[in-house]
């Protein structure tokens, strides 16, 4: 069971509602949870996070990167489960080298692996958790049916835990993560083996979940997932911060770079093309038909030129707008050879 979360040796957790000193709501222990600053962790001659800087605001925040990046090692290293060759991380204000303790006190976990124990119930395992994080035991009853009636558990909570599918386990698990009411959540993909429907429901837990000033911090391989409903995103590689901002900022695109979609014959198509590389640069070029191509322009933002070019050779504009992205296309480009950034 101590596996289950991330070897933790101290379950003192305040009780449900309790008030944190120094967090209370609104006092903001300002709008940046989780500050690392020049972070370097080795192990050997392997560097686990060399020289990582971040900051990850209050929300829910999506932290990706391939297998070996350094996610795990920055969430141990934020919970003083790993100690730091350099640098801090500051947690909701709390050192997480002299203040583990403290900040392991306020966060739950959802682990990816399945850990649950297959003997016991539901409504056992989430009180069970409730009580060895510091909750007396009716109050931890009380709450393992109200996190159980959250994350829609209904009579098959006093079913043995083996019985369940594995949407129902991973539920289970959310709930087990906040019967103590953290302010902080590590969810380690959280939608893992779900049916689409699961996965709907789950997401929309986690959302319903952070609009009570929760900090969520989800590590997902499911790009769309993280795109959904997360308000930021942070991206790990080889220890290093590669790129990091607000959701909505990570899609707007290239500033200055907008996508065209023109149809037409294939021949019209290529003389439009040749006409507009006098006017525009074209980054790149998508043929999406024999009939339909789509441009990445530079230097056409005001688009008179494109739709007059479009109608002098006899094609037709169907989308002019700014570039928008998926988080799929945000993450490639940012191991495309790109510049490491803190934007």
């Amino acid at each position: 069971m101590l596996d289950m979360l991330m070897s933790f040796d101290h379950f003192t957790w305040p009780m449900a509602g309790e008030k944190v000193a120094g967090q209370e709501k609104g006092s903001g222990a300002n709008r940046i949870h989780v500050s690392a600053r020049d972070v370097i962790v080795s192990f050997g001659p392997v560097m686990a996070l060399d020289g990582f800087t971040a900051d990850i605001p209050r929300g829910i925040v999506g932290l990706l990167g391939p297998n070996g990046a350094g996610k795990s090692t920055f969430i141990k290293a934020s919970l003083g489960l790993l100690s730091l060759n350099k640098g801090t991380i500051s947690v909701g204000g709390l050192d997480s080298q002299t203040q583990s303790l403290q900040i392991r006190d306020r966060i739950g976990y959802m682990p990816e692996h399945d850990c649950l124990i297959q003997s016991v119930n539901a409504v056992e395992l989430v009180c069970y958790m409730g009580m060895i994080s510091g909750m007396a035991s009716l109050d931890a009853m009380q709450r393992s049916h109200e996190m159980l009636d959250f994350v829609g558990i209904g009579e098959e909570r006093y079913r043995p835990i083996k019985s369940y599918s594995t949407g129902m386990k991973q539920k289970v698990k959310l709930a087990q993560a906040i019967v103590h009411d953290p302010s902080l959540m590590f969810l380690d993909e959280p939608t893992s083996g779900m049916d689409p429907q699961g996965r709907e429901e789950l997401l929309g837990l986690v959302t319903k979940m952070a609009s009570s000033e929760k900090t969520i911090i989800v590590s997902s391989h499911i790009l769309q997932d993280v795109e959904r409903i997360c308000d930021y995103a942070v991206i790990i590689d080889s220890g290093k911060l590669v790129r990091a901002g607000e959701m909505k900022t990570l899609l707007a695109g290239e500033q200055g770079v907008r996508s065209l979609t023109v149809r037409g014959s294939a021949e019209a198509l290529s003389q439009y093309v040749q006409a507009l590389e006098h006017v525009c640069q074209i980054n790149e070029r998508k043929d999406e038909s024999g009939t339909q191509i789509t441009l990445l322009l530079r230097g056409c933002e005001d688009g008179r030129k494109v739709f007059q070019l479009a109608a002098e050779n006899g094609v037709q504009v169907r989308s002019f707008h700014p570039e928008m992205l998926d988080l799929e296309e945000v993450f490639l480009r940012a191991f495309r050879g790109g510049e490491r950034d803190g934007h």
